[in-house]
């Protein structure tokens, strides 16, 4: 029987999900047997390739160095070594950079960061590689270090790049802030600052390259996006694009830390120069110096309203250390922009400036939530301040300003709410969180309740080039084919996939190969900015009417009253009459859809932000030692409204699994560093939170699409990080009287703030 394509829901009442009320979507993920019982291949695994070689990476000693030499005899005369390459070796372009090509694969004349590579190995064994790399000798003379961007913008400040060291800027600005700030009854400023932190993924950057008889290279790699990267790989190893294939095997999380390259050009250039297969796999230590990480952000704000809580005027002004080189830096700041010119709410007049800046830390760039929370920490802990000089309740203050479904957003777009945001506000208001706000054990322990809202968007957004696609087909054997570009790195796009594949299509699961995250299929765009469902949506609901024409002109005139469905074509009544395999056999020749397309940006002639957008709403209860400062998160509570519920488990992970990111950026997490050297290295100081820190959460849904059903379903990856921080701080002031301006909140801080309080 045919299925009707996926539509929205006009119910907007917050249901809590669980098994018992998504009985009819709860099934377990597709790759979960596989992984429980460890039988998930990873880049990891991959070491059964015949003829095996280990590459290892040279990497700077210095974060800012000339390079006045180099020698790689001793390493190349090496027993078990069987190439050694450096920059001139490298036959096409050597940089990368996915907004900018500004990082080198290998450096020439300086080091930037402590991560920058010199050259790269080849050999037998790891322990050889390792041993080679202590036998290049490198020259430096070590040139002034720029360890954040005070310094990196102050004059007479050394250039790190051509264009010098303000890698970008941005500016969102309407009405007249100075004047709106003297009609101001109350006004309140703040200081916010928020730490770089690590992606931690369970498996580090890597994978293996496999040269074949014609010249070309096959990457099998822990990746984002195939397709870009095949392109500067192409273009760095001097091949036709038609010579390089990039596999996307299923990662151990990704989160943004590898939407950029990272071993890949340099196991590429050795698998070239020994003709045989190269492995090259990060151990921690390396991931910690060369990996990307999240910028660091110091933002300055002012914020002020009349007399009854109407918010007048807007200012915020932020600095991003981006670190050595660009990677997704421009595209990250432009995130945070919007974020901070507080999109959920209503000001007449807004001022939103920013700088990213070039120093010689780590590189920062793409990672979950892609500068809107750190934006957000700072636009709801300003919120919450105004709201206590103005005497109201937080709650209060925000039910005033919201801005309201048909407004338009910060930069004068038109934009598909999900829903109206008072629903949020009003469901996390009604949490029983509540009810245990502000009491004492009379004891150690402080407890508190705070919440804090947000909103996100899907899509790359600003105008950027973003398409995505799907190809769709029957194989001799009678199964169904279909193929995306993006990749499987943990969140449950393979079960939301199958998902609209058994909604759209009418077939079962078992029907279905799904093919994900290989260039030689259709580009799908990258792995990011939570966009994947929304490709597949949109690809399955173009594909449908084609696939089920495609299948009936198979079977001819007996068809006419038969529809796709499970196993085959089917009668209305849904008995399978013509199965898959026997269309197959009839097919002269076997179906193959192809589907390509803009990802929507909305009616706007000129596309700003992001027009398809969703809403959050995080409640945190929180206990506080009052000996030690120490925070406990003891549960939260998140209201979101992010459309149809593909794969309820999957939306639940993604929702938490964000949320505890989220605690580790604002109680834990942070890659400090001093002069551009780390001062750690590993996971041994770096701490994140443990599955003995994770609360108890509960996740409430709001699955309504206001504006009818051409997009009802959002890509939530990045939602549940986005309100996290300020809850926290609002839950720790509810605890103990004390608001704390910069994260992570480290027990001293705490301590310190609640002894002023309460001297």
């Amino acid at each position: 029987m045919e299925r009707q394509p996926l539509m929205s829901t006009n119910d907007f009442t917050p249901r809590q999900l669980n098994a018992d009320n998504f009985a009819d979507r709860w099934q377990p993920r597709p790759d979960a047997r596989s992984k429980a019982r460890g039988e998930q291949r990873y880049p990891t695994d991959e070491l059964a390739w015949p003829g095996l070689l280990h590459g290892r990476i040279l990497r700077s000693p210095f974060p800012h160095a000339q390079i006045t030499g180099i020698n790689v005899d001793a390493a190349r005369e090496l027993p078990g070594v069987h190439a050694v390459v450096t920059a001139a070796d490298i036959p096409g372009d050597n940089h990368y950079g996915i907004v900018f090509r500004d990082q080198p694969v290998f450096c020439t004349d300086r080091v930037r960061y402590l991560g920058d590579a010199l050259a790269a190995v080849a050999a037998d064994t790891p322990e050889i590689a390792a041993h080679a790399l202590s036998l290049i000798e490198v020259q430096y003379t070590e040139l002034p270090v720029l360890g954040d961007p005070a310094a990196a913008l102050a004059d007479g400040a050394p250039p790190l790049h051509p264009g010098g060291n303000l890698l970008d800027s941005s500016l969102l600005e309407h009405g007249d802030v100075e004047a709106a700030f003297k009609a101001c009854a109350f006004v309140v400023e703040g200081r916010y600052s928020t730490p770089r932190q690590m992606h931690v993924f369970m498996e580090t950057e890597g994978g293996v390259v496999i040269p074949d008889k014609q010249g070309g290279l096959t990457f099998r790699v822990g990746c984002q996006s195939g397709h870009r990267d095949r392109e500067q790989l192409a273009s760095i190893l001097n091949l036709p694009l038609e010579q390089v294939r990039v596999i996307g095997l299923a990662t151990g999380g990704g989160f943004g830390g590898k939407d950029e390259l990272t071993m890949q050009p340099a196991a590429g250039l050795l698998a070239l120069r020994t003709g045989r297969p190269v492995r090259i796999h990060f151990d921690r230590r390396e991931s910690t110096v060369a990996g990307v990480k999240r910028h660091p952000v110091e933002l300055v704000a002012r914020t002020g309203c009349d007399a009854q809580g109407n918010i007048l005027a807007h200012q915020l002004h932020a600095v991003l250390d981006t670190g050595a080189y660009a990677t997704l830096g421009p595209a990250v700041l432009t995130n945070l922009t919007d974020h901070a010119a507080a999109p959920l709410y209503r000001i007449p007049n807004v001022k939103v400036t920013g700088q990213l800046v070039y120093t010689n830390n780590s590189v920062a760039g793409a990672f979950r939530g892609f500068g809107g929370n750190q934006a957000t920490f700072a636009v709801e802990s300003q919120l919450d301040k105004l709201a206590a000089v103005a005497g109201l309740h937080p709650a209060d203050l925000r039910k005033r300003n919201l801005r309201t479904p048909d407004d338009l957003g910060v930069e004068g777009q038109r934009q598909q709410q999900p829903c109206d945001p008072r629903l949020l506000l009003d469901a996390a208001l009604a949490s029983p969180l509540w009810d245990n706000a502000s009491k004492t054990d009379n004891g150690r322990w402080l407890t508190g309740v705070g919440m804090a809202l947000g909103a996100q968007g899907n899509g790359l957004g600003n105008g950027l080039p973003d398409s995505g696609g799907a190809r769709l087909g029957l194989s001799a054997a009678g199964r169904i084919e279909l193929a995306f570009g993006f990749i499987e790195y943990g969140q449950g796009v393979i079960a939301a996939v199958q998902n609209l594949a058994c909604e759209y299509l009418g077939c079962a699961p078992d029907d279905l190969d799904i093919r994900l995250g290989d260039s030689s299929g259709p580009d799908s765009g990258p792995t990011s900015a939570s966009r994947s469902s929304v490709i597949a949506v949109e690809a399955l609901r173009r594909l449908q009417p084609q696939w089920r024409a495609a299948l009936q002109d198979i079977a001819g005139a007996s068809a006419d009253n038969l529809s796709p469905g499970r196993g085959g074509l089917c009668t209305p009544a849904g008995e399978l009459r013509i199965s898959y395999a026997q269309l197959a056999k009839l097919a002269e020749r076997l179906p193959a859809l192809k589907v390509h397309f803009d990802f929507p940006t909305g009616p706007d002639a000129t596309p700003r932000g992001r027009y398809l957008q969703l809403l959050i709403a995080s409640v945190a209860r929180v206990a506080v030692d009052r000996l030690t400062g120490r925070v406990r998160v003891l549960q939260l509570h998140h209201i979101t409204a992010g459309g149809k519920v593909i794969h309820p488990p999957s939306y639940l992970g993604q929702i938490e699994g964000a949320a505890v990111m989220g605690m580790g950026m604002a109680l834990l997490e942070d890659v400090p560093m001093q002069d551009g050297q780390f001062l750690l290295d590993n996971l041994d100081a770096y701490l994140i939170p443990t599955m003995a820190d994770a609360p108890e959460q509960r996740v409430d849904v709001i699955e309504g699409i206001l504006g009818g059903d051409s997009y009802p379903v959002r890509g939530i990856g990045e939602l549940g990080i986005e309100a996290i921080s300020p809850a926290l701080i609002a839950a720790i002031e509810n605890a103990t009287g004390a608001r704390l301006h910069s994260l992570p909140v480290r027990p001293t801080t705490l301590l310190t703030a609640m002894q002023e309080q309460h001297p």
